[in-house]
Formats: C-alpha cells, sequence, structure tokens
C-alpha cells in the first residue's frame, strides 16, 4: 500500500513528464494542465491505496482516458458550434434572398 508521501512523491516525479505529453498530444497548455490535475486527482482519490509499483501502469491509463474524454468533449463542443455557425450562415443566405427578390 502506497503512504501519502510515496504517493506524493511519485506524482511529483510524474508531474513534468505527464504535462509534456499531454500538452503534445492536445496542442493546449491550458487544457493539458487541466488534463494532468484530473488524472492526479484521480489516482490519488480511487487508487491511492494500491501499491507503489502499480501507480506508474495506473497513473498511465487514467492520464489516456481522461485526454480521450477531452478530446470526445471537444469533438461534441465543435459539432455543435459548427451546426451553429452553419444555421446561423443559413439564415443569413435565406434573409439575403428575400431582400433581394
Amino acid at each position: 500500500m502506497a503512504t501519502s508521501r510515496e504517493l506524493s512523491d511519485f506524482l511529483v516525479a510524474v508531474e513534468r513528464r505527464a504535462f509534456k505529453q499531454t500538452a503534445y498530444a492536445v496542442r493546449d497548455d491550458h487544457a493539458a494542465l487541466d488534463i494532468v490535475q484530473d488524472a492526479m486527482m484521480k489516482l490519488a482519490e480511487k487508487y491511492g491505496d494500491k501499491p507503489v509499483a502499480e501507480l506508474p501502469l495506473l497513473f498511465q491509463r487514467i492520464l489516456q482516458n481522461t485526454m480521450r474524454d477531452f478530446w470526445r468533449r471537444q469533438k461534441v463542443r465543435n459539432l455543435w458550434i459548427y451546426g451553429q455557425a452553419c444555421c446561423l450562415h443559413l439564415a443569413v443566405v435565406s434573409m439575403e434572398k428575400i431582400a433581394t427578390h
């Protein structure tokens, strides 16, 4: 079982590398910081009682899943924003056609 000190030491050791990996993957430093912090919180809350030897693999899996969650949310947001922009464009085009006739 990992003590709170061991867990803290592990998180300090992987923080920089995890941030760089995530920033490269999502291309947004602010989002990368949020993702890494979320992954660290999930590890501490749900798996803090696991042996220290298991923490690296658990953290990588949590980090990867948290990145996937980010990409899913971005895809939905982008589809919604794109859909709204298309509707707005169609409305403007329709209004222009009405105005010219």
